[in-house]
């Protein structure tokens, strides 16, 4: 089943990147893929269990020294949890029944070392997302996708930050942690919080048309046995 629904999203992004300049944002690969999935929901409101890993806590000169910034800013003990109360998914996916819950990560400019840590947030949110708005239920298996024309994400080199290295062939520990490598505790545990990986990830990239790859993970709900491969 899943090398069956990796192959249709795979079947897709080949279609869609077959004419590669009509995907010129993340939003346009969304409503793109939306239509060649179709029936599919976008931009659904998500709930997520509390994480099945405690995170690990900050210092307390962390927050100390956060509560003296002008402004101050307030980081509770637990620390900052990475799946924020508002957050969307970007597309549900009905095949044959099945409501199949799915997140994008799109980057054809490299500009900024955010987006490999962006797409490691999408598994661990995927891996916490406990229910949609308005659907009475969805799988217990989901997909992150990442595509991108820059190397520098499959050949898991600077300026990517190494703890974020989606370096293809390589695996994602279960029980990883992810926190970005700085000295500033406002970058570490509010812009950017930290987060544990239940499950370990296989990581392939993929040729698609045009010099793109893609990179398309099966994410397991945090509390299902089994691995993502």
């Amino acid at each position: 089943m899943k090398h069956e629904i990796t192959g249709e999203l795979l079947a897709a992004l080949n279609e869609i990147f077959a004419n590669s300049d009509s995907i010129q944002s993340e939003e346009d690969l969304q409503l793109a893929l939306s239509q060649k999935l179709e029936p599919c929901q976008r931009e659904l409101l998500m709930t997520f269990q509390p994480p099945a890993i405690p995170p690990r806590r900050p210092s307390e000169a962390d927050v100390a020294e956060l509560s003296q910034k002008d402004p101050p800013i307030t980081l509770p003990p637990e620390g900052k949890d990475p799946c924020v109360s508002r957050a969307r998914l970007d597309l549900l996916w009905n095949r044959e029944g099945q409501q199949i819950p799915i997140e994008l990560k799109f980057v054809d400019d490299y500009k900024s070392d955010v987006y490999s840590y962006y797409f490691l947030k999408d598994l661990h949110r995927l891996e916490r997302l406990e229910s949609l708005r308005d659907i009475p239920s969805i799988t217990d298996f989901r997909y992150s996708i990442f595509v991108t024309n820059q190397s520098v994400y499959w050949e898991g080199r600077a300026p990517e930050p190494e703890p974020f290295w989606l370096t293809d062939g390589s695996t994602i520990d279960a029980g990883s942690w992810f926190q970005y490598p700085q000295p500033s505790p406002r970058t570490r545990w509010i812009d950017y919080p930290p987060f544990h990986l239940v499950h370990s990830y296989q990581l392939q990239w993929v040729n698609i048309p045009n010099k793109f790859r893609a990179l398309i993970s099966k994410v397991l709900h945090q509390s299902s046995p089994g691995e993502n491969v």
